[in-house]
């Protein structure tokens, strides 16, 4: 970290990597640098809100983190707040894989509509899924 006391932080060595199973693990570079993402600079730690969790052999790197954040409004779900710690979607090159670490790292969140009226009024797609016949 340093020599300097003034410029260390937390987060310079308290880090979290998304590894993705099973291929950010395969021990291919080239498969690992696409499908992981990190490190990044984590605050929190085991007995706070903003919990994490790691091994004693190797405290400064955080092996668990919440699956996700959420801020529910009881008296208007539809003001709800959430964010992934990663993205929506499970595919590496599509553009929701990572695009809510930002938002995760900062402690922001995104929208969370509830009812049937904010969820379509809000959707950017739509899957229509149908019997068959």
């Amino acid at each position: 970290v340093g020599g300097d006391m003034n410029e260390w932080t937390w987060g310079t060595i308290h880090t979290a990597t998304f590894d993705s199973d099973p291929l950010g693990s395969s021990g291919i570079g080239v498969i690992e640098a696409i499908v992981n993402r990190g490190p990044f600079p984590v605050d929190g730690g085991s007995s706070i809100v903003n919990a994490t969790s790691w091994n004693w052999s190797d405290p400064a790197t955080v092996r668990s983190i919440p699956s996700m954040r959420s801020l529910v409004d009881l008296s208007d779900f539809d003001a709800s707040l959430a964010v992934n710690p990663t993205g929506q979607s499970g595919h590496p090159y599509h553009p929701h894989y990572d695009d809510m670490i930002p938002l995760w790292q900062n402690g922001l969140y995104h929208a969370w509509p509830f009812s049937q009226e904010m969820v379509e009024k809000t959707a950017v797609d739509h899957l229509i899924l149908q019997p068959t016949p």
